[in-house]
């Protein structure tokens, strides 16, 4: 290709990769298999955790658990496709085996649908059993425990589960997704790493840190091996014959110098990277554009042709196997200048050409990035991708530094990862999802004197009586606002409960030796081993909380349109009855998401509190915790298990899945909606704050209205915008999906974090879907 900036000029693959692109989409599993990265060799009944477990009894867990991943490794088939570039391929899936958002997994239900596993539930089960404590030193009854402190059963009633937790929060969360330092894994290699850890375990003198290093050496040590299980794999093949033999001994002499060496060319850069990418389930792999540009800028010298094979091999993998996130784009860390390169438009250009939801992609944006970045991002999405996301450094980078005292080359480093999170690469760990929590829920438990409306029996939250009892709006807000703070008093600890457990766990031994500083501190990813270690919580509801309390401010105690025992009944009923009463809340009133100042200043308000007050609390691993808003399909789920709303909504509606408008609302605009979402308390929401943005594909057709797209999303970023995710499918082609799905299988759409084929939700999420464009 001959200009990779070129919006015009498309990516072809050539002969070789394109002949391993066809033969890939003969094997590829759907969307969702990729996102859990369910993408490895067959099922092959084998069980490493459970052998290493009942070899090493008596030894430190996280002995225990390294040898285990290790042998999960070592113990599996190394397939080779035909004229792959790159080799290696993820684990087959197994009743046991580790993930890195809580450490060992059981998965029974693989005796049910698996031949490999059909008649051995007898045989395996017990063992399964006994194991359990074994696999798992700290699980959710450590959570559970201190839930039932703040929430005991009464009268043999189980409150906490039955009462409080449906519809309110979701504790202990993912916590998964963090992004090592493969810059450190380029520049130091295997063997460096691995030197360090030796000399650590030398100089350490705490037991338990010893333990902790020892896990890190033996992963280390398992990860060369495996690399130099793939070289033998290679020249075995190779001694076969045929059309790759040459190749395959090429890759076979990579694969023992990256074994233990740091790569020394773009090949091996690359091979390297998509290595250790598996083992880390692969998860995100951050700036990737920066970290393998000095390798690739050599390469094009040497050969351009071989150096675009290497980048799309490796794309090719990252598609297939469903690499979670990358970051291109952004500033240099040193300079604050724009560092854009060849190599991001050249990862654009495969994805475009590829057209899937596979890698997940952000585009960092700032004052001075080269406009050919955006303008071929949303190229991309005039032709109904909905990827990239795009990201702010106007915003992002001085709310880690004036807000969470991040330094500012750090700052300048941070990355997106998962499902649109923010972290510092190499250096953080920011909880991604502690947890998340229903601010409308909290609402309607302020509305009903402490009880959810669902259930009348057992006051979860403070008695704060009715809106009867209020004679001002701000006596109303200073109760709801004491809710919070109540519930947020204990969330916050139920957060930090899933920290340790995590940290007890070693759910995050792979990242662990290429995080810094958890080497030098001896301690693992989630026991707070990184340089940031902040925690996250992810918002639902604020837009349904900020337009209710708009509406009660308004139509309640300003204007008197609407009197409290009205609204008392009309919200106790449903709105049955109330149709006039539910008409006026949703029309009179103003909604967030249309550049109305008292409706926006509302929404404002709501966070600020909110994000404020956590701000206020640590997390175990150390730091703050600091707002996020990217749900996925959170919004659909809380909102089914929330009473009507005093926004005019009926109960059980969804609120919508990320920091916007709640979807159907935003009436005047796509620039007034924007334009709301700016005014939001953004610089605490670090965790990250994704905005669905609906542009549909017909609005973007030619060059004029494209160039009106990129000063539009420009000045979004650049004017207090953070995070934007955009769907650019047509709202005629999604109603007709659901009719007649056989006529729409590229249609490709944004839920709350990741892009899927429109055709693999289910009913509720494609209506959501829908519901934006209304």
């Amino acid at each position: 290709m001959k200009n990779y900036r070129s919006c015009e000029e498309g990516f072809e693959y050539s002969d070789r990769l394109n002949r391993v692109y066809e033969d890939l989409q003969k094997r590829i599993r759907k969307n969702r298999f990729r996102e859990d990265t369910l993408t490895g060799t067959p099922p092959d009944g084998k069980e490493p955790f459970i052998d290493v477990f009942l070899e090493t009894r008596g030894e430190p867990f996280p002995i225990r658990i390294a040898k285990a991943i290790v042998r999960s490794w070592t113990e599996s088939e190394i397939p080779i496709w035909e004229g792959d570039l790159l080799i290696g391929c993820q684990r087959p899936e197994r009743i046991v085996r580790e993930h890195f958002s809580f450490g060992i997994q059981q998965h029974r239900h693989m005796f049910d649908w698996c031949d490999k596993y059909k008649g051995r539930r007898e045989e395996l089960e017990p063992i399964l059993d006994e194991l359990q404590p074994e696999f798992v030193p700290l699980d959710w009854d450590h959570l559970g425990s201190l839930a039932l402190e703040y929430f005991p059963p009464v009268d043999g009633r189980d409150v906490y589960n039955e009462v409080v937790t449906p519809g309110l929060w979701w504790v202990g969360g993912f916590q998964g997704h963090t992004v090592p330092s493969y810059k450190k894994l380029v520049t130091q290699g295997i063997g460096g790493v691995h030197k360090r850890v030796c000399e650590r375990i030398e100089e350490e003198t705490d037991e338990k840190k010893k333990e902790m290093l020892t896990a890190c050496k033996i992963i280390l040590e398992g990860l060369r091996d495996w690399i130099l299980m793939n070289a033998d794999a290679a020249e075995k093949k190779a001694a076969e014959g045929g059309e790759w033999a040459e190749s395959l001994r090429k890759i076979a002499a990579n694969c023992r110098a990256i074994a233990f060496d740091a790569p020394t060319n773009y090949y091996e850069a690359c091979q390297l990277v998509w290595f250790y990418s598996l083992w880390d389930w692969v998860d995100c792999v951050g700036r990737i554009d920066q970290f393998m540009y000095p390798f690739f800028e050599k390469a094009v010298r040497e050969d351009r042709q071989f150096a675009e094979d290497c980048t799309a091999a490796l794309m090719l993998k990252f598609l297939e196997h469903g690499i979670h996130n990358m970051t291109l784009g952004g500033c240099d860390p040193e300079t604050g200048k724009d560092a854009t390169n060849e190599l991001s438009f050249l990862y654009l250009q495969i994805a475009r050409r590829n057209h899937d939801t596979h890698p997940r992609i952000s585009l960092r944006i700032g004052e001075d990035t080269d406009p050919a970045l955006l303008a071929l991002g949303v190229k991309m999405w005039s032709e109904g991708m909905s990827d990239p996301t795009v990201s702010s450094d106007t915003t992002v980078i001085p709310a880690f530094v004036d807000n969470y005292g991040v330094d500012l080359y750090d700052a300048r480093n941070y990355s997106l990862l998962g499902c649109q999170e923010l972290e510092i690469p190499g250096k953080s760990n920011f909880g991604c999802e502690d947890g998340s929590i229903n601010l409308a829920k909290i609402l309607e438990i302020t509305l009903n004197d402490g009880y959810t409306r669902f259930d009348d029996t057992y006051r979860v939250g403070l008695p704060t009586g009715h809106i009867t009892d209020y004679n001002s709006f701000e006596d109303f807000y200073r109760a709801y606002d004491s809710q919070v703070k109540f519930f947020t008093e204990r969330f916050i600890p139920l957060c930090n409960r899933g920290q340790e457990m995590r940290a007890a766990n070693f759910a995050k031994l792979v990242k662990t030796p290429f995080t810094e500083d958890c080497i030098e501190r001896g301690l693992n990813l989630d026991d707070g081993g990184a340089v940031y270690n902040y925690g996250c919580v992810e918002t639902a509801g604020s837009s349904v909380v900020a337009d209710s309390l708009t509406a009660i401010k308004k139509l309640v105690f300003d204007e008197k349109k609407v009197s409290k025992e009205t609204l008392e009944a009309a919200l106790a009923a449903n709105f049955e009855g109330y149709e006039d009463v539910r008409v006026m809340l949703f029309r009179d009133a103003p909604k967030f998401g249309n550049g109305d100042d008292e409706a926006d200043a509302m929404a404002n308000r709501v966070l600020s509190d909110f994000w404020g007050e956590i701000k206020k609390y640590k997390s175990v691993r150390g730091g703050e915790f600091s707002g996020a808003c990217s749900l996925l399909s959170g919004g659909i789920h809380y909102g089914w298990q929330t009473w009507a709303t005093p926004d005019g909504r009926f109960k059980g509606m969804p609120f919508g899945n990320s920091i916007g408008p709640v979807p159907g609302r935003d009436k005047s605009g796509l620039t007034a909606m924007l334009s709301s979402v700016s005014r939001l308390p953004l610089d605490l929401g670090v965790g990250g704050t994704t905005c669905n943005v609906v542009i549909p594909t017909d609005h973007m057709k030619n060059d004029e209205m494209r160039k009106k797209t990129e000063a539009l999303m420009k000045a979004f970023l650049l004017s207090g915008g953070q995070l934007a995710q955009i769907t650019t499918a047509n709202v005629e082609d999604l109603k007709d999906a659901k009719v007649h799905p056989e006529n729409h299988q590229d249609l490709i759409v944004r839920v709350g974090g990741f892009s899927i084929h429109f055709n693999d939700l289910d009913s509720s999420h494609q209506d959501e879907i829908i519901s934006r464009y209304a």
